[in-house]
């Protein structure tokens, strides 16, 4: 009998793929300069020798977008997993706030541009289609190609498709885009009030990560028994919520779709849960020894986030979104220049220690990744003193809370697409205005004032 190897292969070409690209950068000088990951690289080769160019790798886009659904999940849950660390600096907490203020941000912009396309030149374009800007740019591949698959039951021909598309455009901006601003921020740093410090050189010490090893078990497959509990958990919970809720009509039903695609979001929350008992375990059972590794889950979660970003831009098939190619060109071009300059605008204004570092960061990360934030980073920070590689972190674990009422909103178009009520559409751009609004005067105002008083 002939086993299956298809998903094993797979994973075995964007391997190759992976190192294929770490070698061009060590290679080819001109590519070693551009502040692409090695991931991002493999995914548009992945692009080139797929099924659709030089027809090399027979890859699957359902299946490499099977994986990158699945990918996404298993990397937050194995970073939620690790012990918390909490940040209360000012810095870290304006980080959440601005993260959030962007995701509200980027779905207006994105959802009014949808509709404007509709309207004016794409009559059967999916309406709900501009939220993608939101998804693919601050929330990454991932979350684009889970929700834009989901679309799909609701008539979006290659909703899954057209989310990696925005996601891989995002790249663009984050890179060369990002390069861009870096180098005209550092030009103009006089003008714009910005001081830069060169980065001091500090000894640094080499910790020494031991891998936990048992006399039955190993410390690696701990971790993996770990994500693998939180994701089961997380199938169960959703196989009963949406049944519970299906029977709400089609409010249930389009509710339970969106909370498929955000998948993740439930199993983060799962992750929280299960550290928080075993921590108190633990505790109270006073076990001397500690099961857990964090560095271990931070490898779980690099490795599955570099296979993500490759299988996602992979995946793409222009077949697929040849269709759409105009609407996503205008939607990430404003997009990104939007993200730019409201990027710009509140990082002068909130940073007091190290403004470009932590705009250029930003603009990488919510129109890239995380990675992609730090690429940008390390030109002006190399050694990483700034503290904004840490603000970033903790503030997108603030975030994930601040952004809740987010994902219940995003229900409204949705429901009216599905109950052909455009007036949803209204009532969504309400709902956001007054969410931008309230973050506004519960923190960026106040944010301000702060600001002033200390400088006076």
């Amino acid at each position: 009998m002939e086993q299956d190897w298809t998903i094993v292969l797979d994973i075995a070409y964007l391997s190759i793929l992976m190192g294929v690209a770490s070698v061009l950068k060590r290679i080819i000088t001109p590519l070693s300069k551009i502040l692409i990951p090695n991931a991002v690289i493999a995914g548009f080769l992945g692009i080139l020798f797929g099924p659709e160019v030089l027809k090399v790798i027979p890859f699957s886009y359902d299946r490499l977008g099977n994986l990158v659904y699945h990918l996404m999940a298993i990397g937050f849950i194995a970073i939620a997993l690790k012990k918390t660390r909490r940040s209360s600096t000012k810095s870290s907490v304006n980080t959440g706030f601005l993260i959030s203020m962007s995701y509200a941000l980027q779905g207006m912009v994105g959802f009014v541009v949808g509709i404007a396309l509709v309207g004016l030149f794409f009559k059967d374009l999916f309406p709900p289609f501009g939220l993608l800007l939101a998804l693919g740019f601050a929330q990454g591949p991932g979350q684009a190609y889970s929700l834009g698959s989901q679309w799909e039951a609701l008539g979006f021909t290659g909703g899954g498709a057209v989310g990696l598309s925005v996601s891989t455009l995002g790249f663009l901006w984050a890179a060369f885009g990002g390069i861009v601003m870096l180098n005209a921020m550092v030009y103009r740093k006089r003008q714009i009030g910005i001081q830069i410090e060169k980065p001091t050189l500090k000894k640094r010490i080499e910790a020494t990560i031991r891998d936990f090893e048992f006399s039955d078990i190993d410390g690696f497959t701990i971790q993996i028994l770990a994500v693998g509990i939180v994701y089961l958990v997380t199938y169960l919970f959703l196989k009963w919520f949406t049944g519970l809720i299906g029977g709400l009509g089609t409010f249930g039903e389009t509710f339970a779709q969106v909370l498929w695609g955000f998948h993740f979001v439930i199993g983060v929350l799962f992750a929280m849960a299960f550290r928080a008992i075993y921590e108190k375990v633990r505790k109270s059972e006073k076990y001397e020894i500690e099961y857990m590794n964090d560095f271990l889950l931070q490898r779980i979660g690099g490795g599955v986030f570099d296979f993500m970003v490759a299988a996602s831009i992979a995946g793409i098939s222009f077949t697929v979104i040849q269709e759409y190619i105009w609407p996503i060109i205008i939607l990430t071009t404003i997009g990104g220049f939007f993200t730019a300059g409201y990027t710009i605008w509140f990082g002068k204004r909130i940073y007091e220690k190290a403004p470009l570092e932590h705009i250029v960061t930003f603009f990488g990360m919510h129109t890239g990744t995380l990675s992609t934030g730090m690429a940008l980073l390390r030109e002006v920070d190399p050694t990483f003193e700034s503290g904004t590689a840490e603000d970033m972190v903790f503030g997108s674990g603030l975030a994930l809370f601040l952004g809740i009422p987010m994902l219940i909103l995003l229900n409204i178009p949705i429901l009216g697409y599905r109950m052909e009520q455009p007036i949803y559409y209204l009532y969504f751009i309400l709902g956001l205005a007054a969410y931008i609004g309230a973050m506004y005067f519960f923190w960026f105002r106040k944010a301000k004032i702060r600001g002033k008083e200390k400088k006076s």
